[in-house]
């Protein structure tokens, strides 16, 4: 009797196992498993047969969850095994029990595997994750790896380049320049119009090479002394003043072929009543580098003062207020602004006149 009690203590136990593993059990859609109160197969199968027509279809899984999904299979598949074993022995402990605690152990064994498994899978995905991490860091290491600047060979000092500077002119050369400057008084009403009172020429060294005072016929009414630096005792009959036919005649004889420097020189010669060609005249006051812009805008650019370009392109100080002009000084400071800028005048120049005899041949 002893060994009877114990007996079916036994199997109680087992399955009071058995019944509480199925109640663990997951249930899923799509597969039957053990129903807790009712032990027909049949009827479990036809239920879930039922809500298979009733529910919609499932949506595809992602195939990244493939692995994953055949490990749920195969879990599911021994739990049913399980499950079988279960309700034998359920059915079996009111019969006459047949079910061993052998059975239960290697269930249970089976169920260990498998998990051990399933850790082992997880494991393999993690190291092949890091290994692929480590090759994609390795790669991008190795892309952003900085360029080897190549050292830049030394290659022999180059030579410097040749400066052309303005070749000195030849005394012949020099021979063909002349600076001019004319001081006047006025004669009329208020003394508006101007006559020829004094006119300088100077060399191309600066040196004088002329220089008179030239007899006024009619009136003066304004001697603009404090510019022209001219008065009556400087023009009387019987002094240094030379006629104006004379003094006519002989600037002609000076500037006749030969390239004219000043600054102004339309009033100049307008007074001296000659002509001169434009192509040997050099006036900086029409030279555009020299000009400024008409702030009234009638023009598009109106000539600087001579000592203002004196003062801004040589340094030198003339024409100071109070004092009254000097023309050899104004010859000579239009002389030195004209060879300062005399290479870059002359192309100009040279442009023009090629431009002008391909217009009169056409």
């Amino acid at each position: 009797m002893i060994i009877i009690n114990l007996n079916t203590n036994i199997e109680a136990q087992a399955a009071d196992a058995a019944a509480a593993k199925t109640s663990r059990i997951r249930r899923r859609p799509g597969h039957w498993t053990q129903d807790m109160h009712s032990n027909n197969k049949d009827e479990v199968m036809a239920s879930t047969k039922s809500k298979k027509n009733t529910t919609t279809r499932r949506r595809r899984r992602p195939v990244a969850n493939k692995n994953k999904k055949q490990q749920q299979k195969m879990i599911h598949q021994q739990h049913h095994h399980c499950d079988d074993d279960s309700s034998s022995a359920s059915t079996a402990s009111t019969a006459s029990a047949s079910l061993s605690s052998s059975d239960l152990s290697s269930c249970e064994e089976d169920q260990e595997n498998i998990t051990n498994l399933n850790k082992q899978s997880i494991k393999n995905k993690r190291t092949q994750q890091r290994k692929s991490s480590s090759s994609a860091t390795a790669n991008n290491k190795k892309s952003k790896q900085p360029r080897r600047k190549h050292k830049k060979t030394s290659s022999p000092p180059s030579s410097p380049k040749e400066i052309q500077i303005p070749k000195e002119l030849t005394p012949q050369e020099k021979s063909q320049y002349v600076a001019l400057d004319a001081e006047m008084v006025g004669v009329g009403p208020h003394g508006q119009h101007s006559r020829l009172a004094r006119i300088t020429l100077a060399n191309y060294d600066g040196e004088c090479i002329y220089d008179t005072l030239v007899q006024v016929v009619e009136t003066v009414t304004d001697y603009r002394t404090f510019v022209s630096g001219i008065t009556p005792q400087d023009l009387e009959e019987g002094g240094s003043a030379i006629p104006f036919e004379e003094c006519r005649s002989q600037v002609l004889e000076l500037i006749t072929d030969k390239i004219v420097i000043g600054h102004g020189l339309k009033n100049d010669f307008r007074v001296l009543g000659v002509t001169h060609p434009w192509y040997f005249t050099r006036d900086t006051a029409k030279y555009e580098p020299f000009m400024k812009v008409d702030p009234t805008g009638e023009k598009d650019f109106i000539p600087k003062k001579l000592k203002v370009l004196a003062k801004d392109k040589l340094g030198l100080v003339i024409q100071e207020d109070g004092v009254p002009h000097c023309p050899l000084e104004d010859a000579v400071a239009a002389l030195e602004l004209y060879k300062k800028h005399r290479t870059k005048w002359e192309k100009a120049m040279s442009y023009k006149m090629e431009r002008t005899k391909a217009i009169t041949k056409c």
